[in-house]
């Protein structure tokens, strides 16, 4: 039997009948588990990693409240100052009291919290620059063409050989807001959120959680617009909670266009990645742009919820010392084109336990073909035991629905090695059935 047939003999409950139970179940909180990092998982939870997941009444599960994966342990502000903000002023002001020019040097603990929309969208006035179709020129009326802004002279190539105009565009939208070492930027509610503008951490700084905010309308439909969240080069960061929807170009940024910098024990989680726009890269609705790993160091990709995306779902490359990746219990529906791409001779992927809901390629390979990646939909002694060896315990089936017609999941040995030294890191799977319903359940703003 194949790997494709193999993970459809595994049948579950009826979608219908998990969904009832989930209803059910969640609301009157009743036998939930929580995904936890560095061990300490219930038996429950221990089988699901096992075997792939065994059928359960309970389809819905409750997630962490504390940092998970690879970045356990963040503590953010805590023990510090909880400042409210209402304002773009003293959003910029409470995360970064003071800086060097580059990066912000303003280490003070500090919780900052925001309970309404901070609409920066005009802070920064307006400018005009070069720009030209991006990709596909969309025609019909029903999607528009998304353009490439040419804000320097440097990005002049990117242009080249194209029909050129003028476009104006948001000055926020490039302009992040520096992050210090030892914040928690939390949304009271659900709905809080930063409009307009993004953040971003750079020059080292650590001990960052961002929690519960809805991220939107960054320069939609210009690519090199504005990112919604830019870990260029830091360490030990939670990303939980979030929403990130029409933005320009990247939901997240990790690391560097050269993929060398560092962004270590990281952790992505809980977040809804929402690609539904108007401006489309391929014609097709959904986004193009959504996360973009080029650095170094440890990541953890756990149950978000991704969906109307067409690419870079996520994409990962390490030019230096070497990325470890584990993407885990999320839900990928409504993809026109792939999911995860990867390249780099040290960059090496775990994945397990995701659930790929009418997606057209779950994974896409590098040209090159020097990437790293272990993935199953079904197991085999083979698999069982190389996971076993390497982290003690065996990987979790991954799930695609409806099978795809080109299917680049590859079981490369050498990247559970990999994971050896760090397993304990690992957060333990549940069943890849469970995810859709227990990500749609958790995933977003409104939900801590």
């Amino acid at each position: 039997m194949s790997n494709i047939q193999t993970y459809f003999a595994h049948g579950r409950t009826p979608p219908a009948h998990r969904a009832a139970a989930a209803q059910v179940l969640f609301l009157a909180a009743v036998a939930t588990i929580a995904l936890t990092a560095c061990g300490g998982s219930s038996e429950s939870d221990q089988v699901n990693a096992d075997d792939g997941g065994r059928e359960q009444a309970q389809a819905v599960r409750t997630v962490s409240k504390s940092p998970i994966g690879f970045a356990a342990g963040v503590t953010g502000g805590a023990g510090g100052a909880t400042v409210r903000v209402s304002t773009a002023a003293d959003l910029k002001r409470e995360l970064c009291r003071s800086s060097n020019g580059n990066g912000c040097t303003d280490n003070e603990a500090r919780i900052i919290e925001v309970a309404s929309v901070i609409d920066m969208t005009n802070s920064d006035g307006s400018a005009t620059a070069t720009g030209c179709f991006a990709t596909s020129v969309c025609t019909g009326g029903t999607y528009k063409s998304e353009i490439t802004l040419v804000i320097s002279a440097s990005e002049s190539s990117r242009c080249a050989g194209k029909q050129t105009s003028n476009y104006t565009y948001k000055v926020a939208g490039i302009s992040p807001i520096l992050v210090g070492s030892n914040k928690t930027l939390i949304g009271v509610g659900a709905n809080a959120g930063l409009k307009g503008k993004g953040l971003i951490l750079q020059s080292g700084v650590s001990n960052i959680i961002i929690r519960n905010l809805s991220f939107t309308d960054i320069n939609e439909g210009m690519v090199f617009g504005g990112d919604a969240l830019n870990i260029a080069s830091a360490t030990k960061v939670w990303v939980d909670h979030n929403r990130f929807a029409r933005i320009g170009r990247q939901f997240i940024v990790l690391g560097s266009g050269d993929a060398k910098a560092t962004a270590d024990n990281i952790t992505i989680s809980n977040n809804e990645l929402d690609g539904q726009s108007a401006w489309s890269a391929r014609c097709t609705g959904n986004h193009y742009w959504n996360v973009l790993a080029y650095s170094n160091g440890k990541i953890t990709f756990a149950n978000n919820y991704l969906h109307h995306f067409d690419g870079r779902a996520p994409r990962i490359n390490s030019a230096g010392s070497g990325a470890l990746v584990h993407i885990v219990n999320n839900y990928f529906e409504t993809g026109g084109w792939h999911a995860l791409d990867y390249e780099g001779a040290n960059t090496r992927v775990l994945m397990e336990g995701n659930y790929f809901k009418n997606v057209s390629m779950p994974v896409l390979t590098d040209a090159s073909g020097n990437g790293q990646l272990f993935g199953v939909y079904g197991q085999t002694s083979a698999t069982k035991a190389t996971c076993q060896a390497a982290i003690g315990r065996t990987c979790n089936p991954n799930v695609a629905s409806p099978a795809p017609s080109t299917d680049k999941l590859v079981q490369d040995s050498a990247v559970a090695s990999a994971f050896k030294p760090i397993s304990s890191g690992l957060i333990k799977p549940i069943s890849a059935n469970d995810v859709p319903d227990t990500v749609k359940a958790n995933a977003g703003v409104g939900k801590i």
